[in-house]
């Protein structure tokens, strides 16, 4: 958790300080708890001056006046519930906006040393931050120094009857914090076991078809079982403590008001005091656990606002890239230097490549060979401008890509995934990503590849709705001729292939096959394949060796387990 003398990362404009509302809720809370005092003195004087003296006139004059009072109490609190219901939405909804306009801008390298689930989980802090934030601590704190007000009434009406009440409050003080104490260390284990499960969740829905493939199931339910033991033991110990608060707040109230009742029935026959003071004492008696229980829950909340805050701090405090040299970028030409190339995932770790020098024009296709981990993917991710070099330099078209903003880069550097990403929409959407790239050149790279000839057959063409799942009315070979199409469709003048084949049916095979081959005397060609056939497309070919690229054929043959020549068709 963060030190208490840490600045907070969070930006300024998503507090409730900025929509203005703060000092309506503050005098809207004040007026309220000063309206809660006219129902005790009605009482106190309806009960001691009043029915002895058989003031009629006087009663429906005081009734009309707390009448009045309840009424502008009762709207008041619907204005405040409005107050805070608007805050709360609008700190949700800028939060959300702000943390994932971050997420979207962070550096991949550093946003990749946490799973997927952290970050879900640390977006969900922000509707559990909800209540902080739109103003209902600040009403609590509002109404907690009213708690005295009320006390020093019991006092004035009740004398030495104000002890019962102040000593069943301290009690309750104490066991909140005690309780509060141990709610603290159980809802940051909670918080522990989410982000497992959140990780685990998208680890087995992302990879559903591989564990059903290797007859994996029984281990991954041994795992979801020993995980769901973790978590809802977790969730057990929280609701616990809250239920213990909660219940503990519920019963304090009737106490006191049972010992309010007892001690001040002896008072009253006694004659140290009327049964309207008693009547009154017992309604501001009353009003002081209302305040108090409502801190309770905010108290046992406030345990899990620390790390719920940090949480969201954590998403804020991500280095964000920055595009420093995108207005450097030359015309798209091809150009791709690489001087002193250094990069590791991680410091601790050796160096993944040590001091690769690297020049490619247009025209100039280069294949890259290596076993598997060697770094083949990581190099293409660098030039693509996903990492960023630990040492040395990349540049294309004269910027580091990882300085570029990346609307500007797509025209210079297309690069073909082995599983290209398909998006919640058309098919038209996917191809243009989304408006970002004109049509006309979307269907134009859609021709080359086949893809306008295969919608064409589908009832709604390029409407038809695609999901990404196996719902979707096209097959995954289509899907990935898509993202390629989408790829090549701002016409960038380096592409990146890595393993974009792997999906492909034979058709898609062959029209990539070829569309490479047309690109590759306009463009700088770097391929990353398992496939003879789509190497031969190369100039020349460098071996990823000990973390440096060196055009020598290396003893190891193991460097040759690619696969057979895939037949073209005619």
């Amino acid at each position: 958790m963060a030190g208490k003398n840490k600045k907070s990362t969070l930006p300024d404009d998503i507090s409730i300080d900025k929509t203005g509302n703060k000092f309506y809720l503050l005098l809207s809370t004040l007026v309220i708890n000063l309206l809660a005092l006219a129902m005790p003195i009605m009482m106190l004087q309806t009960y001691d001056r009043i029915l002895p003296n058989h003031g009629v006139g006087t009663l429906v004059l005081l009734i009309s006046g707390v009448a009045g009072a309840v009424i502008l109490e009762v709207g008041l609190r619907l204005a405040r519930s409005y107050l805070t219901g608007w805050s709360g939405a609008v700190f949700e909804h800028k939060a959300a906006c702000a943390a994932m306009s971050h997420l979207l801008n962070a550096n991949v390298q550093i946003f990749e040393k946490r799973g997927a689930g952290a970050y879900i989980q640390k977006m969900a802090a922000i509707s559990r931050l909800r209540s902080f934030y739109s103003g209902q601590a600040l009403m609590t704190m509002v109404d907690l120094p009213f708690v005295v007000t009320f006390l020093a009434l019991i006092w004035y009406i009740g004398g030495d009857l104000v002890f019962v009440p102040l000593s069943l409050f301290t009690i309750f003080c104490i066991i909140s914090w005690i309780v509060g104490m141990r709610l603290k260390a159980e809802v940051r284990e909670q918080d522990s076991s989410d982000k497992i499960r959140y990780n685990f969740l998208i680890e087995t829905l992302s990879g559903i078809h591989s564990i059903k493939s290797q007859g994996l199931e029984k281990f991954f339910f041994r795992r979801n079982d020993r995980l769901r033991n973790r978590i809802s033991g977790a969730h057990f110990q929280v609701a616990l403590s809250n239920n213990i608060a909660m219940s503990s707040g519920m019963l304090f109230g009737q106490i006191m008001t049972v010992a309010v009742v007892s001690f001040g029935a002896i008072k009253v026959l006694n004659g140290d005091m009327g049964t309207g003071g008693l009547a009154a004492c017992l309604l501001l008696s009353g009003r002081i656990m209302q305040p108090v229980q409502r801190a309770l829950g905010l108290w046992t909340r406030f345990q899990s606002f620390f790390i719920d805050k940090q949480e969201l701090e954590d998403i804020f405090a991500l280095p964000r890239s920055s595009y420093t040299e995108t207005e450097t970028l030359i015309q798209p030409t091809g150009l791709v230097i690489c001087k002193d190339l250094c990069f590791t995932y991680d410091q601790k770790t050796p160096l993944l490549f040590k001091g690769v020098n690297l020049s490619l024009n247009t025209g100039q296709s280069i294949s890259l060979v290596g076993e598997q981990g060697s770094g083949r993917t990581t190099f293409l991710n660098l030039i693509a401008g996903i990492y960023s070099p630990t040492e040395g330099s990349i540049t294309v078209d004269g910027a580091s890509p990882a300085n570029v903003s990346p609307v500007k880069l797509a025209s210079h550097i297309g690069y073909l995934p082995e599983k290209g990403i398909i998006f919640q929409g058309s098919i038209m959407d996917n191809l243009t990503f989304f408006g970002t790239i004109p049509e006309s050149d979307a269907l134009k790279a859609a021709d080359h590849l086949g893809v306008s000839e295969a919608v064409a057959l589908l009832p709604n063409g390029f409407k038809t709705t695609l999901s990404n799942s196996v719902t979707d009315p096209i097959p995954p070979g289509l899907k990935q001729r898509i993202s390629i199409a989408r790829a090549l469709a701002t016409k960038p003048r380096v592409i990146l292939f890595n393993n974009a084949d792997r999906n492909l049916d034979r058709s898609g095979y062959n029209m990539v096959f070829k569309i490479l081959g047309r690109l590759k005397r306009n463009a700088t060609l770097i391929i990353v394949s398992d496939d003879r056939n789509i190497l031969r497309l190369a100039d020349k070919e460098y071996y990823i060796v000990n973390g440096k690229l060196q055009e020598d054929e290396p003893l190891d043959s193991k460097f040759f387990s690619v696969l057979p020549f895939r037949e073209l068709k005619a």
